[in-house]
């Protein structure tokens, strides 16, 4: 049996950072021929544990920076005023594209397309909720308004 420091995420092994334990042979042949592990000195260690320190103090800045913006956009209302015709459709569609631009503009934030969840196509006048999903946990929703030019 050898120990093995993991480089990456291996399957039923381990987490990048783990050390493991296992067979001679899968260790050499498999998990350090493929560089998805080393074996272990105490330089490797402390340069993998800085390493996972560091990606874990990025991803809880991460996350706070998205419980703010979360905050933020329960706030926030958006308000299109559209081209329609007499009965109050629009002449297209508000899609996802168009609100990422109005959060673009406000917050000077880019959100990905499929963040933002619209459950049918938004073609009349009238006030619609729309969900954003800034990660699967962090979600909520924004207030949307469609007013005619007309009015």
């Amino acid at each position: 049996m050898i120990q093995i420091l993991l480089i990456e995420n291996v399957p039923k092994i381990g987490k990048k950072g783990d050390i493991v334990t296992v067979s001679d042979g899968y260790g050499r042949n498999f998990l350090i021929r493929k560089h998805m592990g080393v074996i272990p000195t105490s330089q490797d260690i402390a340069k993998y544990k800085a390493q996972i320190d560091k990606a874990h103090y990025t991803e809880q800045a991460r996350i706070q920076e998205l419980q703010q913006l979360k905050e933020k956009l329960e706030a926030y209302s958006i308000t299109f005023t559209v081209k329609t015709n007499k009965e109050g459709h629009l002449f297209g569609a508000i899609k996802e594209s168009d609100i990422i631009l109005r959060i673009k503009d406000s917050f000077g934030i880019s959100l990905d397309k499929s963040m933002i969840i619209i459950d049918h196509p938004i073609k009349a006048i009238g006030e619609y909720t729309v969900q954003v999903h800034l990660t699967p946990i962090i979600k909520t929703k924004i207030q949307l308004y469609v007013k005619s030019e007309i009015e």
